[in-house]
């Protein structure tokens, strides 16, 4: 038998070095979310998760190992939700982008944290800086393909530099969000989805 299949208390050895990883991101999650990155520290991410250091080094190099962990996550969570909302969505273009923006807006409206992880801690820590620099900009390429699936090419790069609309969009989508988990928008979830349609299609050039 192989060590890894060796059982203790009724779980294997690596069922349990499983869950010891999802209590490290879960309790990072709590902290990142909860109090930024700048509180996220390997001590207090042990202390959280009720783990020693050494478990922690047995699943990340390093606190931004960590970090970026957290924010893949979330990221991935969010297209999974816009994704499976765009499933069920009509045909008509300005409906199915306006049904991304609302599965974002109720994705984030669920958990504030997922927010805060994806759009002020960016601006905050250096790590998640660099590692989501291209996370927003492929959200909005998706939304701008359902508005005009006929001109996704000039939505794409083959530089790896990002074009100037979607940079644009993208920095006025992280201000509206932001201001709007906030509390700082005046406006319901349906009016910030609605602004946020326009003001894509607008920039896009397709009105």
């Amino acid at each position: 038998m192989s060590s890894s299949a060796t059982t203790w208390r009724g779980s294997t050895m690596a069922s349990r070095a499983a869950e010891r990883r999802e209590q490290l991101v879960r309790a990072g999650y709590a902290l990142l979310g909860g109090e930024g990155a700048a509180a996220t520290t390997m001590r207090a991410v042990c202390r959280e998760a009720g783990l020693s250091l050494r478990y922690f080094y047995e699943n990340f190099t390093d606190r931004e190992a960590l970090l970026i962990e957290i924010y893949d996550q979330t990221a991935r969570g969010l297209v999974d939700a816009v994704s499976t909302r765009l499933g069920d969505a009509p045909a008509d273009e300005t409906a199915r982008a306006r049904a991304a923006f609302d599965a974002a807006a109720q994705y984030f409206a669920d958990d504030p944290r997922r927010g805060r992880i994806m759009f002020r801690e960016t601006l905050a820590d250096d790590t998640l800086r660099a590692h989501g620099a291209d996370a927003l900009p492929a959200f909005v390429t998706l939304v701008a393909a359902q508005l005009a699936p006929e001109q996704a090419t000039r939505f794409t790069s083959t530089s790896g530099r990002i074009p100037m609309p979607v940079s644009a969009i993208s920095g006025a989508l992280v201000a509206l969000f932001l201001d709007w988990l906030d509390g700082d928008v005046e406006a319901n979830r349906g009016e910030v989805v609605d602004y946020a349609t326009q003001l894509t299609i607008t920039i896009l050039g397709l009105t």
